[in-house]
């Protein structure tokens, strides 16, 4: 990459778009586990079709909290690389935009440098 072109107004609308998202993805998710405890209460006789839905959710655990691991770190990551490009601060940008690539990986948003972003 030769050059950086940021719309501060851009970043901020996209930052709350996938904020939105992200809360509405929570709310469904929470959605379907009020939705299994009721199957478990509702299902009586019919004891493997509430074993089956909890295992369905539970194989699909880590595969959900990855998605907020990089939800997080896409969101942490271009917030920094935008507070830093707005700073003047090139180089800075674009270690956060590297840092939030490795912690969609691992869910630890400290190499963002989260604790600086909230404060800010």
């Amino acid at each position: 990459m030769t050059s950086w072109s940021i719309d501060p107004q851009g970043v901020s609308t996209v930052l709350t778009n996938v904020e939105t998202a992200a809360t509405d993805l929570s709310v469904a998710l929470d959605g379907i586990l009020t939705a299994q405890e009721e199957l478990i209460y509702g299902a009586g006789s019919l004891g493997g079709v509430p074993a089956a839905v909890q295992a369905l959710i539970e194989s699909e655990q880590s595969r959900l909290q990855n998605i907020g691991y990089r939800v997080n770190a896409g969101t942490l990551g271009a917030s920094t690389a935008a507070i830093a490009y707005l700073q003047g601060d090139e180089e800075m940008a674009a270690t956060a935009q590297a840092a939030a690539a490795t912690s969609a990986l691992s869910g630890n948003m400290s190499a963002i440098g989260a604790e600086r972003v909230a404060a800010q």
